[in-house]
C-alpha cells in the first residue's frame, strides 16, 4: 500500500483535522476498542473479527472508517513485529500497532 493511497484515503474517509489527526484519531481507536475487537481473547485482532464488527448493524459509521482501515492496511500492520510464531499470520497484536502507527506517522511528519 501506498502513502499516498493511506493519505488519500484518510482524507477521504476519516475527515476531520490533518491526516495525522485522523491517523491519531484510528490509532486511539484501536488501542481503545483492542479488547472488544479481539473476541476470541487470543491477543490479536483477525481479518474475521473485525469484518464481523464492519458488518453488525449498530455500528457507527466513524467506527466503520477505522476498521475498514484496519483490514485495508491488516498486512502491512500485522508484519511488523513478529511476536509469537503460532499466533495468527494476519493478526494484528498490540505491538503490532505501536510498531505501525509510529512508522505512519514517522512517514507523514
Amino acid at each position: 500500500m501506498s502513502d499516498d493511497f493511506d493519505k488519500a484515503w484518510v482524507s477521504n474517509y476519516v475527515p476531520k483535522g490533518t491526516v495525522q489527526d485522523s491517523i491519531n484519531q484510528i490509532k486511539e481507536y484501536a488501542y481503545r476498542s483492542f479488547d472488544a475487537l479481539d473476541t476470541n481473547g487470543n491477543g490479536f485482532i483477525e481479518r474475521g473479527e473485525l469484518e464481523v464488527v464492519l458488518k453488525a448493524d449498530g455500528t457507527p459509521e466513524r467506527e466503520k472508517s477505522f476498521i475498514t482501515f484496519l483490514l485495508t492496511n491488516q498486512e502491512a500492520i500485522s508484519a511488523q513485529v513478529r511476536e509469537d510464531p503460532l499466533g495468527p499470520k494476519d493478526g494484528i497484536s498490540r505491538l503490532d500497532l505501536d510498531a505501525y502507527f509510529k512508522l505512519l506517522l514517522a512517514s507523514m511528519g
